[in-house]
């Protein structure tokens, strides 16, 4: 296989960067993620991690307990924000964003019904896994029930996209 030149630089540059920041830059993004910005690609930042991981760029023990708490803390924050100022919301921009009183109560009854599920699940859907510690805070669910569901769902998370990284490792040689 012919590599260019400037590829191999790169990729013999970024490696200790990656090894001394990876962690801490991989961290920071999933927690930024699970906080509610939208567009944060955890996924795919998670995928890259299990490859890099398989090529011992990351340390595999460091990375799992890191990713994982980042993506709980950053759920956790999320939560508190929703239970501190969600009643601020149909005051102030409920008009301009959909979101009424009515609606508010119809998402706290639904919490109560399904919050469990709907943590550890939403994990794995894209615009929920943002916005769902905010919806289950405003909802006024349990913070306690609502911490252990989100770890749970966040161990799946980190497991089963960095699993996926991992294994297509092991069929795309290193550079």
């Amino acid at each position: 296989m012919n590599i260019p030149p400037f590829l191999l630089s790169a990729t013999h540059t970024a490696l200790p960067i990656i090894h001394r920041y990876g962690l801490w830059v991989i961290s920071g993004a999933l927690f930024l993620d699970s906080f509610g910005v939208i567009f944060m690609p955890g996924e795919s930042i998670l995928v890259a991690a299990g490859f890099l991981a398989r090529y011992g760029a990351l340390s595999i023990w460091l990375l799992i307990p890191m990713t994982v708490i980042a993506a709980t803390l950053g759920n956790y924050g999320a939560y508190g924000l929703g239970s501190r100022f969600s009643h601020l919301i149909p005051l102030r921009w409920g008009r301009w964003i959909g979101i009424t009183a009515p609606r508010l109560e119809n998402t706290a009854c639904f919490f109560k019904r399904h919050g469990p599920v709907a943590v550890m699940l939403g994990r794995f859907i894209v615009p929920l896994r943002q916005l769902q510690g905010y919806v289950a805070g405003s909802a006024k669910m349990g913070f306690s029930r609502f911490a252990w569901w989100s770890l749970l769902g966040a161990v799946a998370w980190v497991l089963a996209w960095g699993a996926v990284g991992w294994w297509v490792a092991g069929y795309v040689p290193l550079v």
